[in-house]
């Protein structure tokens, strides 16, 4: 699978890429993009072949979540009114949580330095100080906007590259060439990670992501990630997690017993005879990744997050998830692909829930042609709607004892995991 190495890494660093440099490079070229998308019920109801209609049921405390991206454009980013009317929006599709993805910035995958953030502003290849468009306050207005709209929040802060733009290095493959190097990255990284931890601590974000997919750091130096996950829960109260990579990463990981839940980016190949297979073969091929996460579930005792997890609305969109480009458009394909997921894993009592890539904060400035990655507008909405149960509360004024008993019951989880 050595040419499917960098692949799934070529899907998110192009999306990345041009999130990070197109307020930088051009952003008077952004265009409002509809693609040609129809309402979710004009659309074809074909991809209902091995589906049904009728209200799925997942647990209450499950994670209905979506990566929502900011678009780098100030007014139409986090914090911004629009993304307050999309937080409106996604909430009456049932999403109760949404994952926010600030960015720090090095120079190269071998660089010894991530800069971007307050107290390490930069230079960057990208702007001289901060990214102009994204200020910790506008974290702070976007968290409170999403828990004013009964959402929980996830942060969830990546880490950009220039040289993630061709997708032949991506977060995996950030390495430093020498012990001296891999100690000054080391340091950054840690200001990188406590920064944000502390804006969780002061936004009230409900979940704080420390890492994604640094393949060739998590698996190399568990014990640097064990004292930074110490030192992070000095500063953070809340529930911890890492991203990890579904093929390389997730079940070499050692230190999960650190954590309260195991996170995977889960872009895992489905294979099936053809490329229209319906619902329930989707749902068959996924046996042996299923068995492979249940181990690492039981090995850990920890639930598991799909902390990314995608499909394309492309012919075969269930076989190679990760790819950024090509194959024909097929909206279908992507709604069975999602079925199939859902279908797989309902009954699966470690899995606590699944975080959609993507949406924008901004749909009209997405920076997505048709055939990216989004699911608004086509079938995999009404799939999504099904499942996460359109209407879904934590709880209102009319249960607020459901919801304060779900807080207690997230803090009781920690707290024991800690311990």
């Amino acid at each position: 699978m050595l040419s499917d190495a960098n692949n799934p890494e070529s899907r998110r660093v192009r999306e990345k890429l041009t999130i990070s440099l197109t307020f930088v490079v051009c952003i008077s070229l952004l265009a409002c993009d509809t693609g040609g998308q129809a309402l979710p019920q004009q659309q074809s109801r074909a991809y209902s072949k091995n589906t049904s209609d009728a209200p799925a049921s997942l647990p209450h405390d499950f994670h209905r979540g979506v990566n929502h991206a900011h678009i780098h454009r100030r007014g139409h980013g986090y914090g911004s009114p629009v993304s307050a009317s999309e937080l409106d929006s996604l909430r009456t599709l049932g999403v109760t949580w949404i994952a926010l993805t600030p960015f720090g910035y090095q120079r190269g995958t071998t660089g010894d330095e991530i800069v971007g953030f307050p107290g390490n502003e930069g230079p960057s290849e990208f702007f001289s100080r901060t990214d102009p468009t994204l200020t910790d306050d506008d974290l702070l207005k976007e968290i409170s906007n999403a828990h004013s709209r009964d959402m929980r929040v996830t942060l969830k802060p990546h880490i950009w590259s220039h040289d993630f733009w061709d997708g032949n290095e991506w977060h995996g493959s950030i390495r430093q060439t020498s012990r001296e190097a891999h100690l000054r990255w080391w340091k950054s990284y840690r200001a990188f990670a406590l920064h944000y931890a502390r804006v969780a601590t002061e936004t009230g974000a409900d979940m704080y992501c420390l890492g994604t997919e640094l393949v060739e750091l998590s698996t190399r130096y568990p014990e640097e990630w064990r004292e930074l996950i110490r030192d992070v829960r000095k500063v953070y109260t809340g529930l911890l997690t890492y991203a990890a990579h579904w093929e390389r990463e997730f079940d070499h990981i050692s230190f999960w017993d650190s954590l309260d839940y195991i996170g995977i980016n889960a872009y895992f190949p489905l294979d099936t005879a053809g490329d229209e297979e319906g619902v329930e073969h989707i749902a068959a091929a996924w046996k042996l990744h299923r068995q492979r996460i249940a181990k690492i579930a039981e090995r850990f005792q920890r639930p598991v997050l799909f902390l990314e997890a995608g499909y394309r609305p492309i012919k075969g969109a269930h076989k190679r998830p990760w790819l950024y480009k090509g194959r024909s458009f097929d909206a279908d394909a992507q709604a069975r692909a999602y079925e199939a997921l859902f279908q797989a894993f309902k009954n699966a009592s470690w899995w606590k829930g699944i975080y959609i890539w993507k949406t924008f904060t901004d749909p009209q400035l997405k920076y997505e042609r048709k055939g990216g990655f989004s699911f608004r507008g086509y079938p995999a909405e009404n799939v999504l709607r099904k499942w996460y149960g359109a209407g879904h509360e934590f709880g209102n004024d009319s249960s607020a004892s459901q919801r304060r008993k779900l807080e207690e019951q997230l803090h009781s989880q920690r707290r024991r995991r800690r311990n």
